[in-house]
């Protein structure tokens, strides 16, 4: 049977108000991008921002993303977003480029759930690879090169993800992720 967050508790006390408020002002900023600042269209969007914020406290009580973590995640992945769409780009306009197309496992220290979904997604903006499917605790990753240290890439790549929703990852441990 696969690993399950804990059930969500009710945050409670000064965290659980700071939470509530933090949580009602992103649903109130995305109620208003998404009316264009309509003033009228509050009648409406009051409730539906109580309701999104009660929801998500009772759906998912621990903070969604860590800002700092996200704030040192951007400047990183948009540059190895570049690199990416990059190699990909020399490799369509010199079709003589070699390929080494192969599988990669991984074996993964996030827990599951959305941090492990970001890194497959993240994955897939890398040079020449595409997660292919999450298994249990192994991520399975399509690369146009195998011959690259997708490992070491992985390992690298793993801790910011986990700074990005708050989480400390415990350090490798022995070759289970060496090719």
């Amino acid at each position: 049977m696969p690993d399950r967050d804990p059930p969500p508790t009710p945050a409670t006390g000064l965290s659980g108000w700071w939470g509530w408020l933090r949580r009602v002002s992103l649903f109130a900023v995305l109620w208003w991008i998404l009316t264009g600042g309509a003033a009228d269209s509050w009648l409406v969007g009051a409730p539906v921002v109580v309701v999104a914020a009660w929801l998500s406290l009772r759906l998912w009580s621990r903070p969604l993303l860590s800002p700092l973590g996200l704030l040192r995640f951007l400047p990183w992945f948009a540059w190895q977003s570049l690199a990416g769409a990059t190699d990909v780009a020399l490799r369509a306009f010199r079709p003589a480029m070699p390929l080494y197309p192969g599988i990669v496992r991984y074996r993964l220290r996030l827990p599951p759930g959305a941090p492990r979904v970001m890194l497959a997604d993240v994955v897939s903006m890398q040079p020449g690879t595409l997660s292919a499917d999450l298994l249990d605790d192994e991520l399975v990753i399509h690369a146009l090169d195998a011959r690259h240290d997708l490992p070491a890439m992985l390992r690298d790549m793993e801790p910011r993800i986990a700074a990005v929703f708050g989480l400390r990852l415990e350090p490798p441990t022995g070759q289970e992720n060496r090719p």
